[in-house]
């Protein structure tokens, strides 16, 4: 059985927009509504923060500062087969994170056993995004859940960097050689293992064909790697390569592409079925942490509704209630939740605090419609 993993309280202050401000979360759906600017997604961050210790908008750390101030504080009660600790304050260029009181030195350790998972505008663009993006995406998850891989991919890039100083340096064919063996060498079990969770992925993305309504699949395009012919082809480029100052074959140059309808999706995909593409590969995602690490990640979705009918969005909300995970969700002001759908709803105002009727973080009656009306208040 899988462990799912929960914020159950945060505390942040100095972050961004927000001087002070705590957030308490439910197990399941978790949605904050507000006018832009007043800090949702700040608080998504928040989260992802204290799993990471950066930002997925890749900001540098002085810009994660209050205007004026020298430091954020994020503290968090965390639920991970009991309570858990994890805080972090940043510094203009340095951050740090703490586990149970005691500094942490290794972020990945936090990462791979407090995993946050993220589908946001301004984070990561895996349907819409370069080639390079999708491609770092999926050997992330390789090196995740196949923890010999990330001595592969070591050993790859290391010997490609030598291979390409060699050339500069017109060095002779058996030095060549020797960094163009260790390439296929290592490269043959990273091609594996990215076929392997392509596959897995897939399979999974086919349970989500009711979000998508149409067939959502990843693909990877690279040549039919064969070693010798893999070798022959690096000494006959050789001239080539110097030339360029750089290979342009092999595992490092392949193009990950994500298919709808078995087109690509960013020609054949409307926005809004971009959308759901991206929210189906996260819950695919979540499958894989859960065969692989027994761990039921944290989801963080920044304004997943957006683009969305009414019809498409409701259809969002009833699989994410359907999810094991606890999911941290953002949305304009004006969204409407239908009846059935079991979310807990906090008002975020225009200054960055939370709704006078949702102070103890929680608003029960979810099928009230949040709307801005001179400032943020709820539907009568």
């Amino acid at each position: 059985m899988a462990t799912p993993l929960s914020v159950r309280e945060l505390r942040l202050s100095d972050l961004r927009c927000h001087k002070a401000l705590s957030w308490t979360c439910t197990n399941g759906l978790n949605l904050v509504v507000g006018a832009n600017g007043s800090g949702k997604t700040t608080l998504l961050e928040s989260v992802y923060l204290m799993s990471h210790g950066r930002s997925f908008r890749q900001a540098r750390d002085p810009f994660l500062l209050r205007h004026g101030e020298q430091r954020f504080v994020i503290h968090g009660q965390w639920q991970r087969f009991g309570p858990m600790h994890l805080s972090v304050e940043g510094r203009k260029g340095q951050t740090s994170i703490r586990l149970q009181g005691r500094d942490i030195q290794r972020r990945k350790d936090v990462s791979e056993s407090f995993p946050v998972l993220v589908d946001a505008p301004q984070g990561r663009k895996l349907v819409d995004g370069a080639p390079g993006e999708r491609r770092r995406w999926l050997d992330g998850l390789v090196m995740t859940f196949f923890e010999p891989m990330r001595l592969h991919y070591q050993h790859y890039m290391r010997a490609l960097m030598q291979r390409s100083r060699l050339l500069r340096q017109k060095a002779g064919d058996d030095e060549l050689v020797v960094w163009e063996q260790q390439i296929v060498t290592h490269g043959e079990p990273i091609i594996a293992a990215r076929l392997r969770v392509i596959s897995e992925l897939n399979k999974l993305l086919v349970d989500e064909q009711r979000l998508t309504e149409y067939p959502v699949s990843l693909e990877i395009n690279m040549p039919d790697y064969k070693r010798q012919e893999w070798l022959e082809r690096l000494a006959g480029k050789r001239e080539e390569d110097r030339r360029a100052g750089t290979l342009r074959f092999g595992p490092h140059s392949d193009t990950l592409r994500i298919l709808f309808q078995q087109r690509e999706i960013g020609s054949a995909g409307s926005r809004g079925q971009q959308r759901l593409a991206a929210i189906a590969l996260k819950m695919a995602e979540c499958g894989l942490w859960i065969r692989y690490r027994r761990l039921i990640p944290i989801l963080l979705l920044d304004d997943c509704l957006e683009a969305l009918d009414s019809e498409r969005q409701c259809r969002v909300l009833e699989r994410l209630q359907e999810s094991h995970a606890q999911i941290l969700m953002t949305a304009p002001a004006g969204i409407n939740v239908p009846d059935h759908i079991d979310v807990d709803i906090q008002v975020l105002s225009a200054q960055g605090t939370w709704a006078a009727d949702d102070r103890n973080g929680r608003n029960t009656m979810v099928s009230k419609a949040i709307k801005l009306v001179n400032g943020l208040e709820e539907a009568a």
